[in-house]
């Protein structure tokens, strides 16, 4: 009954098993002991054996974008990493608040014109690849490939937390931020 009550857990994901999950991270490296396992457990496993890098991508990949970048937004802040008047964190909360194409491709300039990787660049980029076209606007459509909303916001959650004086309190927010919001109904 408890892994039942797990596979409800993540009603946010579409994912249901975290070894087809981890496999679509990285093929080459899938835990044998990952499969049949729900995504929710997985987490927890991964989090509680100590591997921020591996919990914070897995968490990522397994919401849908525009939850992945409310993620990473929402840890970022909270984790005092960036203030909501940061220009990288407010391209992002408009964003979020009308995630619209104009929007999403401002997002994506800003972290261009920077030439940084730092936390909010990133968490741009992840905009940026939500959705959408990444060919300029005036050629043909070129779809953002799937995985990678997923690797900026995780890398804009690490890069911000691992710049604090305790990353692993900033971690830790994070990964209650994104597990209650893999728990939310649609």
């Amino acid at each position: 009954m408890a892994v039942m009550e797990h596979a409800r857990q993540w009603s946010l994901s579409t994912w249901t098993d975290a070894g087809q999950l981890a496999g679509q991270i990285d093929p080459d490296a899938v835990p044998a002991e990952a499969f049949g396992v729900p995504p929710a457990q997985w987490f927890a496993t991964l989090r509680g054996s100590g591997k921020p890098f591996e919990a914070a991508t897995f968490l990522a990949h397994a919401l849908p974008r525009y939850e992945c970048v409310v993620w990473a937004v929402r840890s970022l802040i909270e984790g005092a990493v960036l203030e909501r008047t940061d220009p990288f964190a407010t391209a992002a909360l408009r964003w979020m608040d009308d995630p619209c194409d104009r929007l999403r491709r401002a997002a994506g300039e800003m972290a261009d014109r920077s030439g940084r990787a730092g936390a909010g660049e990133l968490l741009c980029r992840a905009v940026f690849y939500s959705g959408g076209s990444i060919a300029p606007e005036d050629l043909h459509a070129v779809p953002a490939p799937p995985h990678m909303c997923a690797l900026m916001a995780s890398g804009a959650v690490l890069t911000g937390a691992y710049g604090q004086p305790t990353p692993a309190a900033v971690l830790d927010r994070a990964f209650e931020i994104g597990d209650t919001l893999a728990r939310q109904q649609r």
